[in-house]
């Protein structure tokens, strides 16, 4: 396995996580970007760096709404394109908000035919797809959707973090299981829940998370790709947000082989 963090594709990144002895990164995106006109530096600094891109992750983007979904489907073809172009091997987004209907086999289907034409598109430059497990902007997040929609597109797979599942009231040990084989890329995000109300998302070491468990599990299904930490909560995206990577890099390694 290999231990990377998620970026918004800032160079300095890119000389961090080589110097304090990251494996890779993963490029996060939340709507537009200036990467999409010129994203030379970023490539020169990993190309100059040698830390590989594992995945580029688009993330909160409804593309059913009725007034900016086609234009938001333009925006994600362009970033199939950038993770071509930056030569990551992982594309991941999700599906938009749920669709008009009344059960999950309706809306899955209905996602599974919007977006094949996308998917082709991005197989047919070389990437794997995922779709990521929260459920912000997405309905195929979990192991009910995953068996719906994954049969009807083969190659495609599942982003998996395991603080979604806790904060829907689930079971994020059973679900990473059966995400099993079809598992792409998986995300390091805590959850710190006091007196059962929820304190903040903070880097993996910081919360209630049993990450020997996790590491367990993706053993157990010999998955063998990245696991990259998502800064997430204000004190962790600020200005201490290296440390804090430092910190969770350090605790983390202790569960890799």
């Amino acid at each position: 396995m290999k231990l990377g963090f998620l970026t918004d594709g800032n160079p300095a990144d890119v000389h961090f996580a080589a110097t304090e002895g990251f494996d890779c990164l993963e490029l996060a995106l939340f709507g537009d970007t200036p990467l999409f006109e010129d994203h030379s530096a970023f490539k020169s600094a990993l190309t100059e760096t040698g830390i590989p891109l594992a995945a580029v992750s688009i993330f909160g983007q409804n593309y059913f709404d009725p007034t900016e979904g086609e234009s938001r489907m333009t925006r994600l073809k362009k970033v199939a394109d950038l993770t071509a172009a930056l030569e990551s091997p992982i594309f991941v987004f999700g599906t938009g908000s749920t669709l008009p209907g009344n059960t999950e086999q309706e809306w899955v289907s209905a996602g599974v035919e919007k977006f094949r034409p996308i998917i082709s598109h991005a197989q047919g430059n070389g990437l794997t797809v995922a779709f990521y497990n929260c459920h912000w902007e997405n309905f195929i997040d979990r192991p009910s959707a995953w068996e719906i929609a994954l049969p009807q597109l083969p190659g495609v797979g599942i982003k998996f973090d395991p603080s979604h599942p806790i904060q829907m009231g689930r079971d994020w040990k059973a679900e990473l299981l059966a995400a099993g084989p079809n598992l792409k890329h998986a995300h390091a995000k805590d959850v710190l829940n006091v007196g059962g109300k929820f304190i903040a998302d903070p880097n993996p070491g910081l919360g209630d998370i049993r990450w020997e468990s996790f590491f367990g599990i993706l053993n157990h299904i010999a998955y063998d790709g990245a696991v990259c930490i998502e800064p997430h909560s204000a004190i962790y995206t600020g200005e201490k947000r290296h440390d804090f990577l430092r910190l969770s890099h350090k605790y983390l390694r202790q569960f890799m082989i």
